[in-house]
């Protein structure tokens, strides 16, 4: 018999670190002890690194060079902790932690640089328990703060250790419910289900090797014929039969693929067919599997209303060439106006109207000009939290810029273009487009005169628009088409558009270094992946 999960001794911890990689150190340490169903103790040091904490980071947790100054080092902090948590006792409690992986390997090389051993205690994730029991779409994502809101916790993730802990260990207490309807009753079960990948590897099954090896579209089901998975890929077989093998390490797919009890299978001409067709089931079939193309119906623009940049749901048509954007989120979007504000307030202009008109028109360099001469000033003087505030928001606004490629094709009535087969296939595929939808693709034999192919694949009259951009698909899907039509080899055919197939000669998009550099600029680890 186990210990009952309710009864059971649990320490539930939380770092703050001045960074993800192997060199980053840790700055706080917050945990809390839960004994039979309740918090019980807690502990909370702030710890000193041996290196500043970079601005970034001081700007997510809050935690000051300042306030580590007068820290103790880690190597007296553990020893306090491991003292206090009783980890390394006969009777040691089960660590728990959010993403776990990430709090014990800091803990394992901090002891490991204090000169102590590890004592390897038992572990429980919360995340890998709220992947397998909360697949989407029951939660949008599963960071910390989305599963502390779907528990209805009294204590709300701040990005601060003892706080975090606090939280983590309210939603233990969750699932600890939440499992025991489906039989998972015990502490041994809970650490068992937080295993980073099933005990044992599905073989691969029979029908794989039945799959067509053209591009298309998968669906992974389980008993009862629901979908659990989409995906698309260039050859079918290859792709799912990758899904059985050792190189499949996410945890996610795994689960699934656990589940799977078969695959259906949907070919197509080509690849571009098989990764629209995947946007549109994702969309449709909401499998808890997919995380990604979920929020595809969402999109934002920045326009301008009178003397100030707007964020709006939806734009005309007509009013397309002076809309920046689709942004996925009013987030996003609402960044990008703020860039734009703030380069106007930095520029100094005289005429806001025409300013923000060519800012969201993307025709001009002022606000990237703008934007980074702000940046170069506020890092000189120091101020190294505004000078990345502005580094976002000029990053958002790029981002809306490099979308903005896509208008021309939201406004078409109809493109229509040619490619050659995918894999080295002869003969070459019409595909016809109207404001941004894919309506139709006809492949065209080898050698063959392709005119009476042309003329089948626009057979099919235009979509319906009720007037609105990008409301005949999504932007994923227009940007797909807009991703092709750029590729290499793609011949266009026919081009019945309002908008040009071009670019200003001053468009932001033809600085390669801004480009450079906003790209190392988004890429730091501002936030944990699931915290």
């Amino acid at each position: 018999m186990g210990t009952p999960a309710s009864r059971g001794h649990w320490v539930v911890v939380d770092l703050e670190t001045t960074g993800l990689g192997a060199g980053a150190e840790i700055t706080e340490i917050g945990a809390v002890s839960v004994r039979d169903g309740r918090i019980t103790d807690e502990f909370s040091s702030l710890a000193r690194p041996s290196r500043p904490i970079p601005p970034f980071i001081t700007s997510l947790t809050g935690i000051t060079p300042a306030m580590v100054a007068d820290a103790d080092p880690i190597a007296s902090v553990l020893d306090r902790f491991m003292e206090w948590s009783g980890l390394d006792g006969e009777s040691a409690p089960v660590l728990v932690a959010h993403n776990a992986s990430f709090d014990v390997g800091f803990l394992r090389r901090a002891a490991r640089a204090s000169g102590r051993p590890w004592p390897k205690p038992r572990v429980a994730d919360t995340l890998a328990l709220a992947r397998l029991a909360l697949p989407r779409p029951l939660v949008r994502n599963h960071k910390l703060a989305t599963i502390a809101s779907y528990f209805g916790t009294a204590t709300t993730p701040e990005h601060r250790a003892l706080g975090d802990a606090r939280a983590t260990a309210e939603v233990l207490l969750g699932f600890i419910d939440l499992l025991a309807s489906a039989g998972a009753t015990d502490v041994e079960d809970l650490v068992a289900l937080s295993e980073v990948s099933p005990s044992r590897r599905p073989s691969t099954p029979p029908f794989v090797a039945e799959l067509p090896t053209t591009p298309g579209v998968y669906h992974f089901v389980n008993t009862s014929g629901d979908t659990l998975y989409v995906g698309s890929a260039s050859s079918l077989r290859s792709r799912v039969s990758s899904y059985y093998t050792r190189a499949e390490k996410r945890p996610k797919v795994q689960r699934m693929v656990s589940l799977a009890c078969g695959v259906r299978s949907f070919p197509t001409s080509s690849v571009l067919e098989a990764r629209i067709r995947e946007l549109r089931d994702i969309a449709t079939l909401a499998p808890p599997y997919n995380s990604a193309s979920r929020r595809q119906a969402s999109q934002h623009w920045v326009v301008r209303d009178g003397h100030r940049a707007l964020v709006t749901r939806a734009v005309s048509l007509e009013d397309l060439p002076r809309a920046l954007g689709p942004f996925g989120t009013r987030q996003h979007a609402t960044r990008a106006a703020d860039a734009i504000r703030r380069a106007l307030d930095e520029a100094g202009a005289s005429d806001a109207t025409a300013f923000i008109d060519e800012a969201v028109a993307a025709t001009s360099l002022i606000v990237p000009t703008a934007l980074t001469e702000a940046m170069t000033r506020l890092s000189a003087q120091g101020l190294f939290e505004p000078a990345a505030r502005a580094r976002d928001d000029l990053s958002a606004y790029m981002a809306g810029v490099e979308r903005s490629t896509m208008r021309p094709i939201l406004a078409a009535p109809r493109i229509v273009w040619g490619t050659r087969r995918d894999a080295g296939q002869a003969g070459w595929i019409v595909h016809v487009a109207s404001f941004g939808r894919l309506v139709s693709s006809v492949v065209v034999p080898p050698q063959a005169d392709p005119t009476p192919w042309i003329e089948l694949a626009t057979s099919t009259p235009p979509v319906e628009t009720d007037g609105l951009a990008a409301r005949a698909a999504s932007w994923s899907e227009s940007s797909l088409i807009s991703a092709q039509l750029c590729e290499a080899g793609t011949r266009l055919i026919e081009w019945n558009s309002p908008l040009p197939w071009a670019q200003p000669m001053v468009s932001p998009l033809r600085d390669g270094r801004l480009r450079e550099l906003l790209a190392q600029a988004t890429a730091h680890p501002g936030e944990r992946a699931q915290r």
